[in-house]
């Protein structure tokens, strides 16, 4: 008798779970496109003040799509910690962070997304960028005190990530920590050149 007589059956059952997880990485990377999509398009719409029905209904098909992802990941976790479904979750974070901080509601927990602590803290790192839009976009339109505000939610974010001082294995954030300070002291500067400019117009 071998030890390898029952090697098909053995097989068999390698095979099918494996065509079970390619189906299901197939089905959960489509869904991550659509999450990655809409949420580009949220965070577009957001600063492009659009209608609060469109903007919405989008997040409801945001948040449902979240959904999705979970529910067909549940038990596929090597599927989940590949690297698309997290790069996915960081862009919806990004979005319902934005969300708050234009609403100037309370900032959702990684709990309430049902998300990673990892992942929420590298999409809130990523939020950096968008207030400093926000920021810029004041500055344009001549409202200087709307921008100081958003400035100051920008040193706020940057303090809180500060505190997160952990190895890469844990959270790959060092680079996005010093990428938001960089952020920060560009838009401080452009904020100040606003200022005098128009002080000097006076």
């Amino acid at each position: 008798m071998s030890v390898f007589d029952n090697l098909d059956s053995v097989m068999e059952d390698v095979e099918n779970d494996l065509e079970e997880k390619d189906a299901v990485r197939e089905v959960a990377m489509k869904t991550c496109r659509q999450i990655v999509r809409l949420s580009s398009d949220l965070i577009y719409a957001l600063h492009q003040k659009s209608s609060d029905r469109s903007i919405v209904e989008g997040f409801r098909e945001l948040r449902s799509r979240v959904t999705e992802v979970n529910t067909i990941l549940h038990g596929h976790h090597e599927v989940y910690y590949s690297g698309f479904v997290e790069g996915a979750m960081q862009e919806y974070v990004e979005a319902m962070l934005l969300r708050a901080a234009i609403a100037g509601g309370d900032m959702p927990s990684h709990s309430q997304l049902k998300v990673n602590s990892s992942t929420y803290a590298l999409g809130l790192a990523d939020l950096i960028g968008e207030l400093r839009r926000s920021a810029l976009d004041c500055m344009i339109e001549g409202d200087v005190r709307s921008a100081s505000s958003w400035v100051d939610e920008m040193e706020k974010l940057y303090r809180a990530l500060s505190r997160l001082h952990f190895p890469g294995k844990v959270v790959e954030i060092k680079r996005k920590q010093d990428v938001a300070r960089s952020l920060l002291d560009r838009t401080r500067g452009e904020l100040a050149v606003t200022v005098a400019s128009r002080a000097t117009k006076r």
